[in-house]
């Protein structure tokens, strides 16, 4: 699936990269979509795991537009494995983008629904 970095480091190799603060920035499908990579922990794990394997991390997407944040995914990878990484990212793009979709959906829905009833009740 192709993506285009857009922070930071944006003209690196076909690859992606973080900031030191393990941030980044894509442009997925029309959306700014903001990615933090951090240390798996205890939480991120299920319950029948009982210790975070070794370079566990968590890849979160979080897609905010006009100030609202429309989602927050997460992906687990191990930040040793490369190919790994890549499926990380992707998924959390694609993900990100159909949530952000979906919330907007039923936020407009959720509009028109109390329009109507204003209107009914001052009708």
């Amino acid at each position: 699936m192709p993506f285009h970095q857009i922070h930071p480091y944006p003209a690196c190799d076909p690859g992606f990269r973080l900031g030191l603060d393990g941030r980044a920035r894509f442009l997925h499908e029309g959306f700014t979509v903001d990615i933090q990579v951090r240390p798996a922990t205890q939480e991120d794990m299920p319950p029948s795991v009982s210790e975070v394997p070794s370079f566990a991390v968590m890849m979160i997407g979080t897609i905010t537009m006009e100030g609202a944040v429309l989602c927050e995914v997460s992906e687990a990878a191990n930040e040793r494995e490369p190919a790994r990484m890549r499926e990380a990212l992707e998924s959390a793009l694609s993900r990100a983008v159909e949530e952000a979709r979906r919330a907007v959906e039923k936020m407009v829905k959720r509009i028109e629904q109390i329009d109507r009833e204003q209107r009914s009740a001052s009708g």
